[in-house]
């Protein structure tokens, strides 16, 4: 990949020793959901787990894909973005970020942000001979290290604007405020931020306790994960230019005769949020 330093790469996920296999991984599992084969036995028995707590998951993960793609479309037609910044990007899957955008810009750039071996692994693979797409190995949650990644800085002009995508990832990160203004201090005036995170309204309401429930099994195997409240994931986007119909559920992003979420199902369990940095 150009600009990556061989001699202080992570170590790929094919190395032999370099997996944990007793433990699920969110990019493996999230790939599972969405229907792809790169997963291993752990991951696999703890989908099975997943899904009888909930079953819809599993559609709600493929419609978290849909908006994230509908959101890159309406970045690149409507603000004119033609490079995007997808961070904590998981496994390469169907209708990937650089397949949307470069159908809407064949000039488009894209760089996917990633410290999971198997997605560092199968990312570097899929686009080592890929001049529009890269993948730049670190945690999404120390931006100043992204930010100064070499594939990013040589990707990507960051005195333009940036379409930054934050799909079902800030819930794994303690501080969200602080990282998505950091990013966003990075980018200039007419850049985009795309958001989903699961909420959990904390009120004791009846989707209050099914997304416990989801919250405590997802964090049997990924303590660190936090589900949060509507007003918590508002304050990500404060400031920010909302793109209609604003910030929410990923069942109501859509008019009605093109949802295929239930409006009062479990499409609440996940906010979504196009946002336009003024």
């Amino acid at each position: 990949m150009p600009g990556h330093d061989e001699t202080h790469r992570p170590p790929r996920a094919d190395e032999p020793g370099r997996i944990d296999l007793d433990r699920a991984s969110q990019a493996r599992v999230y790939d599972l959901l969405l229907g792809g084969k790169n997963n291993f036995e752990v991951d696999r028995q703890f989908v099975q787990e997943l899904l009888k707590i909930a079953p819809e998951i599993a559609e709600l993960t493929r419609q978290n894909r849909r908006w994230l793609a509908d959101a890159i479309d309406r970045m690149s037609a409507d603000g004119g973005i033609d490079q995007f910044l997808d961070l904590g990007a998981g496994l390469p899957t169907a209708r990937n970020t650089h397949d949307i955008a470069l159908r809407a810009d064949a000039a488009a750039k894209v760089v996917y942000v990633d410290n999971d071996l198997t997605a560092i692994s199968h990312g570097q693979a899929l686009l080592a001979d890929d001049r529009s797409s890269f993948f730049a190995d670190a945690d999404v949650a120390d931006p100043a290290a992204v930010l100064t990644h070499p594939v990013v800085t040589e990707a990507l002009d960051l005195t333009r604007p940036v379409g930054i995508l934050l799909g079902l990832v800030l819930h794994s990160i303690a501080d969200p405020a602080r990282v998505v203004a950091d990013y966003l201090a990075a980018v200039p005036s007419g850049s985009y931020v795309a958001i989903t995170h699961p909420l959990n309204p904390r009120d004791g309401s009846r989707l209050a306790e099914f997304a416990t429930a989801i919250e405590e099994k997802l964090r049997d195997a990924f303590p660190h994960i936090r589900f949060r409240t509507g007003d918590e994931i508002a304050g990500l986007v404060a400031g920010l230019d909302l793109v209609a119909p604003g910030l929410v559920d990923l069942a109501s992003w859509w008019p009605e005769a093109e949802r295929t979420l239930h409006a009062a199902g479990p499409g609440r369990l996940v906010l979504v949020a196009l946002a336009r940095k003024p």
